[in-house]
């Protein structure tokens, strides 16, 4: 079983040679398979590190696709079993090679998400949990909301897509991450619960932990009200993909009640986002 990492980047440089580096310092077993894309449009990450990390395989985009599209060409082009996507901000604390290799063993194991930490050593991220208050998806994120262990292994939503490994051969052939959700958000929830509803799971793993600067390339290149439209618009298309059925009513309501609140509140992005939605969904549908 072999094990790679990909990586997609936009104009951060610094950021990827800290990720680069760690994955030599805690990770060498992997560090001969590393695949990055270029999302920047004009090559600058590539021509600034190839020199430096000459094992590391490029692509280079001549646009900006955005992440969802990075990550599917990073993934494809990376040559192993098990891979492992990784932000451009994050850093490897531990070479995660053995427990990968043990849970990936399971053959219906699709997904497993990596724990991840603030740069001074304090939790950040680790296992998700997608609940449906009211017929609207909401993601719980702190520990004691999880589910339990079973068999000692931690179950998880959904793997994030930012330190994820994926077992290369299923992600391709569910087409990876759906450019429905374009640029960015919610793409990483729909992939592992399409991955679900055909008989696979995802993991959790606690022990396999990597640092989060947290300062991403998508945060520091949008405004927050774009940002916030973008997470709404790819909530609700989630939700219209997803939806259990017998939430259907509860859906209807709750939209309803939040189409009205933003009319009466002037609350001008959760209306882009969704007539922003609609359109999209009819576009692709």
């Amino acid at each position: 079983m072999r094990i790679g990492i990909a990586i997609p980047t936009y104009c951060n440089s610094e950021e990827l040679r800290r990720c680069l580096l760690s994955i030599q310092r805690h990770a060498p077993s992997i560090a001969n398979c590393i695949t990055v894309v270029d999302d920047s449009g004009d090559g600058r990450v590539a021509a600034e590190l190839q020199s430096e990390f000459p094992p590391v395989r490029w692509t280079i985009h001549e646009s900006n696709d955005g992440f969802g599209a990075s990550a599917n060409d990073a993934v494809k082009a990376c040559e192993a079993d098990i891979v492992v996507l990784l932000n451009d901000d994050v850093q490897i604390a531990c070479d995660p090679a053995a427990q990968l290799e043990s849970v990936f063993r399971d053959p219906i194991v699709f997904a497993a998400t990596l724990q991840s930490l603030h740069a001074d050593g304090t939790f950040r991220e680790g296992a998700k949990r997608l609940i449906w208050p009211m017929g609207i998806p909401r993601i719980l994120h702190n520990p004691q909301d999880q589910k339990s262990p079973q068999d000692g292994l931690h179950t998880s939503d959904y793997a994030v897509g930012g330190h994820a490994a994926y077992r290369r051969d299923y992600f391709l052939k569910l087409n990876g991450f759906d450019p429905l959700f374009h640029p960015f958000y919610w793409e990483d929830v729909d992939l592992c619960i399409r991955a679900r509803k055909q008989g696979y799971n995802t993991v959790y793993l606690p022990k396999c932990k990597v640092i989060h600067d947290g300062r991403s390339s998508i945060r520091s290149q949008h405004d927050a009200a774009y940002l916030r439209t973008i997470t709404l618009r790819n909530r609700l298309l989630f939700a219209w993909r997803h939806l259990p059925p017998h939430l259907y009513a509860f859906h209807q309501m709750s939209l309803a009640y939040h189409r009205i609140s933003a009319r009466l509140l002037r609350d001008s992005e959760f209306t882009d986002a969704y007539f922003t939605a609609r359109e999209r969904q009819r576009a692709l549908s």
